[in-house]
């Protein structure tokens, strides 16, 4: 077992890092991805300590692949996400879409791969302009890519709202004469505006009824197939991301600690907080029982993450070993990773 920060060779060689047996064409790669914010004290306002939001985190989606990503509050779902997409800019690390690495681009050239990946944020509230009405907030993407001019820009708003649910002659109204679930379909018809072919889901459900949910995953999940998009899934509902995505990613305290076919994930977790956060997750069958672990503590500050496995503080089954050895993500069984130094659990 090897010490210090995950190696890069598994993602280099081979097969593609928790991938399927059949491997798709990968569109995107994310190498050793770190996003650190700054804490800054004294007179000089010097940097005294750094908030490690995403912590050298690897892995690949192919093309036409829905990936979930997910882990309790503060794991660092929402900031990898952003960080790929360059929302917020990565500390270190690779992004390489359909084989170009983004982190290296300027504003300039960043601008023709921000028309082909896109974001639905978790907040339908707050992430529409309530003074632009929605021909508005759709048309604004269009018109700064220079997409659709004149009458088809009204013909291409009327296609998307009528894709996501609504009807054309909703483009008029401001973002405040919609419910939470008609506001969420907007943003979706905002990401398909400019014809992506990577979007990113941040927790798109989370904010909005139960009865509302399943409609809105349904939705994105057609639209997935009929578009043939490539998505990365962000959530904490493990049941939703079974639902809709191919594989899994599961965060902790800004690492990844296992990846895994969605099936194979919720059948056999092989890492010990997966394990935790499914037993955690209800079940809709009162026949099934699954005993619930309970985590010691709260997860640990990003400011000054454990040594070691970041987990061990709240692993029932961690060792003496776990506070020196940071574990690599290393393959368990087929198309099966897990960053955890024993093979004798799960």
């Amino acid at each position: 077992m090897t010490t210090g920060p995950i190696p890069t060779a598994p993602v280099t060689t081979g097969a593609p890092l928790g991938a399927a047996a059949a491997p798709r064409a990968d569109l995107l790669e994310v190498n050793n991805l770190q996003k650190y914010f700054p804490i800054r004290g004294g007179l000089m306002s010097r940097v005294v300590a750094n908030v490690k939001a995403v912590n050298d985190i690897t892995f690949r989606v192919g093309k036409g692949e829905v990936v979930g990503l997910i882990g309790e509050s503060g794991s660092g779902k929402t900031t990898a996400g952003r960080a790929l997409l360059r929302l917020i800019e990565p500390t270190g690390g690779q992004v390489i879409f359909n084989g170009t690495d983004i982190t290296k681009l300027g504003k300039s050239q960043m601008r023709d791969y921000r028309r082909e990946m896109q974001i639905i944020f978790q907040d339908p509230f707050a992430s529409l302009n309530p003074r632009m009405t929605v021909s508005d907030i759709l048309g604004e993407a269009m018109q700064i890519h220079n997409l659709h001019p004149g009458k088809a820009r009204v013909d291409r708003i009327a296609e998307l709202l009528q894709r996501v649910g609504l009807r054309p002659e909703h483009m008029g109204r401001y973002p405040h004469e919609f419910s939470g679930g008609q506001r969420q379909r907007i943003g979706i018809a905002r990401a398909l505006a400019v014809d992506p072919s990577f979007i990113v889901a941040d927790e798109p459900v989370s904010a909005l009824d139960v009865s509302i949910q399943a409609q809105v995953v349904n939705l994105i999940q057609d639209l997935q197939e009929e578009l043939g998009l490539t998505v990365l899934f962000i959530a904490h509902d493990l049941h939703v991301v079974e639902y809709i995505c191919d594989r899994m990613i599961v965060m902790y305290l800004g690492r990844i600690m296992e990846i895994a076919p969605s099936r194979e994930l919720n059948r056999n977790p092989k890492h010990p907080y997966t394990e935790a956060l499914l037993s955690a997750s209800p079940v809709p069958d009162p026949t099934i029982k699954r005993q619930r672990i309970i985590l010691e503590g709260d997860i640990p500050s990003p400011i000054n993450p454990p040594s070691g496995c970041v987990f061990r503080t709240r692993c029932r089954y961690a060792i003496a070993d776990c506070a020196n050895i940071v574990p690599e993500l290393r393959e368990v069984s087929p198309d099966h990773f897990k960053a955890c130094i024993r093979d004798d659990i799960l």
